[in-house]
């Protein structure tokens, strides 16, 4: 999209081979490269782009009429800085990074603006778009061309640009995001090397080349370079949103206030929900305001992006066969109707466009259709910008994979649809109109989604609240499923389990019983225990073989699943053959690593390490970084595979046969890096002792450079954290709590209040002792601390053998006799964080009150006579005073005051 002039050199053959190739957004937030070409070779002809005046609108209601260039090598809208100031446009954060050809970096620009685009002389059709802002966008001009007989052909149409030859700049670039919506049926050729014309809302666009007979007599093209520029644009998952995903999974989950709109959600569906007379739930959209709402028209956009998706099935006929099942699926299972009638309130209906998704790892249905609520009306908005979120009611992965592996024996399950099981009430449906046509030679159809719809702002909320309603309606029919259901569920995964086969029916019993009520139904089961699935029909569970415990398989490099045969987690590996070797590709990898309990911690922390190294080295984005960082990395990331080979019991052996248990947590902190880790220790009725790799957590050190006792202590707090973490989960509670540090000055800083310490070493005492009251903080050898590896990392082919990590260390099984002895702690650098006490003295001077203190005047002026002749013999000073004169009490002020 970066359209600039260049004085390299290059031969024909290069700028005959550069064209664009085909991609696909798989996002909806954007990383946006862009290509550029430019040619030295002399030449008699130009080329001529799809360009077109158009008028271009803002929220603020500022109209402009642009020359704009029709691109469909962009998936995105871009305007100039100039125009954007001109329209006034309220900016939104949209980071984007872009990129020329050959990995030349552009720079990131920030802001985006929401504008509306239509045809210069009428007001309709509209265009919406979410569109960049760039200082400026091409150096396309085409100069000293006049048109002639060559263009006759094209003479009789009426033209998009009245002078597509002529130098106005470009102030707006329409991708491909709007490209389809404004092509009509017709096109205009002419003969080989001719221009040649095609049908728009605007007229007719006219691009192509301008053969040397239409070059004009005076022209200096001969003596300038001509410009080939050959567009295009992708969008991918941006590496802020990875990135974003990444350190939200580094992250230890905390408790979130409800925020005001949060409220307003969960009173809204308080009183709006209902059940039809089978359990059903029937629940409204919560709107922020309204309805009614202020939204634009959205059935242009839809149709046009119905026919951009026919096109796209042409290319692939099996994903149009798989989607056009899908649909009529969704249609008889009565999750949507087909409707011939106009909406009651033509303002007041929204058309969602859908597209597939692939998803090639999924053992039931490869190929799903999302319904894009994001996509904007014609007045900016989207149904989502309308609707509420709600307050997150997930339970953490964490946490829910931490309460499964209490048990024995286990049972996996999802439930079927379950959005499409709640059903949206009659009078929000015209707010869920799709547009559909199983016959391509048919026209559009209209149908309504019934159901609450996947892509919707609402719906995680909406359906986690539906399932938490159920349990308060009729929840004390069956006490056993309850706290299933309110804890022990992730997005649509069930996981439970009990220690006792024969309980566990019940459970799964009673399980089912509660969601048939509200109109839902557990399939693809899986358990540890082949009895447990004896009663199930098989084809309800033999697809369940691995389950997967993420929920964007795609798009990790590194993702958990449960092997039930083993019952045990395994790690799954998706290595590219070509090694990444830019910042951003690597760093993208990087961002793609899931180990949301931190087990593989000791390698991670490497990458995470090289990830601050290459911030320090200042590589450019798209630029290759150094041989040596290189031969590093591909050593790394090539020993990633060995994960294959990493294989974790799930059961903690808690149950009834456990008689005693401890946590154990571990700090390390190196120069670099800084970890924590919590091992969970069972002792059976038989006195046998197992140790569970519980989770960890590590984080890269600051890079503004921290004293090791500093960064031990913050290695404490982030042990502390953990703990605390852990201790809330049921299960993990009111059990003995050890913390163990190689740091003695930490131990020693603990020892004492915060208020004995600097701020820093202060601030992060006081809250290691309110998250760890009930702990004992003790010291351990550094040779045998098993977070020593997670701070200062290593490669994945050392972590399947390494016992410290996984196990903990040799004596934690034993008996306490048998632990490190505890050593004294020496002051000498504790000292050094003591909080210094400064004290400022002011003294008021006191008012002359003598003459208070004496009733006879001659007494105090002799008393006070003798005073200055004592002080000033003691300081052998001599004076004119005599003893005579003070007897006498007859003396000046003068030798009173001045005595000395």
């Amino acid at each position: 999209m970066l359209h600039k002039d260049s004085d390299s050199c290059s031969n024909a053959e290069t700028a005959t081979t550069a064209s664009p190739t085909p991609t696909q957004a798989v996002a909806s937030e954007k990383e946006i490269t862009s290509l550029f070409v430019t040619s030295n070779v002399r030449s008699r002809s130009q080329v001529l782009l799809a360009t077109a005046w158009v008028t271009v609108s803002a929220a603020t209601g500022r109209t402009l009429s642009v020359r704009a260039l029709l691109d469909q090598g962009s998936e995105m809208t871009f305007i100039t800085e100039r125009l954007a100031q001109s329209l006034k446009a309220k900016r939104i954060k949209m980071p984007i990074s872009i990129s020329a050809v050959g990995c030349v970096d552009a720079g990131t620009h920030s802001h985006a603006a929401h504008i509306t685009i239509s045809p210069l002389k009428e007001k309709t059709p509209t265009f919406s778009a979410l569109a960049l802002i760039l200082k400026s966008l091409t150096a396309y001009a085409p100069r000293h061309i006049s048109i002639d007989s060559n263009l006759n052909h094209l003479a009789d149409l009426s033209w998009a640009d009245k002078n597509p030859l002529s130098a106005d700049p470009i102030d707006l670039i329409i991708g491909a995001d709007l490209y389809a919506e404004l092509i009509l049926d017709g096109v205009r050729k002419g003969a080989i090397g001719q221009p040649m014309a095609q049908n728009s809302v605007f007229g007719w666009v006219i691009s192509g080349p301008v053969s040397s007979s239409t070059v004009s007599a005076h022209s200096s093209v001969d003596q300038s370079p001509a410009k080939a520029i050959a567009h295009h644009c992708f969008q991918s998952l941006s590496l802020e949103q990875e990135l974003r995903r990444f350190w939200e999974d580094e992250e230890i989950p905390r408790q979130s206030t409800l925020s005001e709109l949060d409220k307003q959600c969960e009173e809204h569906f308080r009183l709006t929900h209902s059940r039809r007379s089978d359990g059903r739930y029937i629940v409204r959209l919560p709107f922020k305001r309204g309805p009614p709402i202020d939204i634009g028209k959205s059935r242009i956009r839809a149709e046009r992006m119905l026919q951009s998706l026919t096109r796209r099935f042409k290319e692939r006929p099996e994903h149009e066969t798989e989607y056009s099942e899908f649909l009529s699926e969704y249609e008889k299972l009565g999750h949507m109707r087909k409707v011939s009638t106009c909406p009651l309130v033509p303002d007041q209906c929204v058309y969602i466009p859908h597209h597939p998704v692939i998803r090639e790892t999924s053992v039931t249905t490869r190929l799903r259709v999302v319904f894009n609520a994001s996509c904007v009306t014609s007045n900016g908005s989207s149904l989502n910008d309308h609707l509420l979120i709600g307050p997150k009611l997930q339970t953490e992965l964490p946490t829910v994979i931490l309460q499964w592996r209490q048990h024995k024996y286990v049972y996996t399950a999802d439930i079927a649809k379950m959005y499409r099981q709640i059903l949206v009430d009659p009078r929000d449906v015209d707010y869920q109109r799709i547009l559909w046509r199983s016959n391509t030679a048919d026209s559009p159809a209209e149908y309504q989604l019934l159901t609450v719809t996947y892509g919707t702002a609402s719906a995680p909320f909406q359906a986690l609240r539906v399932l938490k309603q159920l349990t308060l309606d009729e929840g004390h029919k069956f006490p056993l499923a309850v706290p299933i259901l309110q804890n022990q569920i992730y997005v649509d995964d069930v996981l439970f389990g009990e220690d006792d086969i024969d309980r566990l029916r019940q459970v799964r019993h009673q399980l089912c019983l509660l969601l048939q009520l509200g109109g839902f139904e557990l399939r693809k089961w899986a358990s540890n225990s082949p009895t447990l699935l004896a009663d199930i029909d098989s084809t309800n569970h033999g697809l369940a073989c691995n389950k997967s415990l993420q929920v964007d398989e795609q798009l990790k490099v590194l993702g958990i699943s449960w092997n039930p045969s083993v019952d045990m987690f395994q790690f799954h590996v998706e290595l590219s053959s070509e090694i990444p070797n830019t910042k951003r590709s690597i760093l993208s990898t990087i961002a793609k690593l899931f180990d949301p309990l931190g087990w593989v911690t000791p390698v991670t922390v490497t990458t995470k390490i090289f990830m601050q190294e290459l911030w320090k080295l200042k590589v450019e984005w798209d630029h290759e970084i150094p041989p040596d960082s290189y031969l590093h990395w591909k050593n790394m990331y090539s020993k990633l595979a060995y994960f294959r080979n990493i294989h974790i019991p799930r059961w903690t052996h808690q149950g009834s046969e456990l008689a005693h248990c401890e946590l154990h947590g571990f700090a390390d902190a190196s120069l670099k890096a800084y970890a924590a880790v919590v091992y969970f220790k069972v002792i059976s009725r038989s006195q046998k002792v197992t140790s569970t790799l519980i989770a960890a957590k590590s984080r890269v050190a600051p890079v503004t450079p921290l004293t090791i006792p500093r960064l031990e202590l913050a290695t404490a707090l982030l042990l502390s954290r953990l703990i605390d973490f852990v201790q809330q989960i049921p299960g993990f509670q009111s059990y003995p709590c050890y913390c163990w540090t190689d740091s003695t000055i930490v131990l020693a800083w603990l020892n004492k209040q915060p208020a004995n310490w600097k701020t820093f070493v202060a601030n992060r005492v006081a809250e290691i002792h309110r998250l760890t009251s009930t702990a004992v903080w003790r010291h351990v050898p550094t040779n045998e601390n098993p977070a020593d590896c997670a701070s200062r990392g290593i490669f994945g082919d050392e972590l399947s053998t390494h016992t410290l990590w996984w196990r903990g260390p040799k004596w934690l099984p034993l008996s306490e006799e048998h632990w490190p002895i505890q050593t004294t702690t020496s002051s000498l650098n504790t000292d050094l964080e003591i909080k210094k006490v400064k004290v400022h003295h002011v003294q008021e001077r006191t008012q002359w009150d003598l003459a208070d203190r004496y009733s006879s005047w001659p007494k105090l002026i002799r008393v006070t006579a003798y005073v200055m002749r004592f002080i000033n013999r003691c300081r052998k000073i001599k004076t004119d005073i005599d003893k005579s004169t003070v007897d006498g009490g007859f003396f000046s002020n003068r030798k009173c005051n001045f005595g000395d």
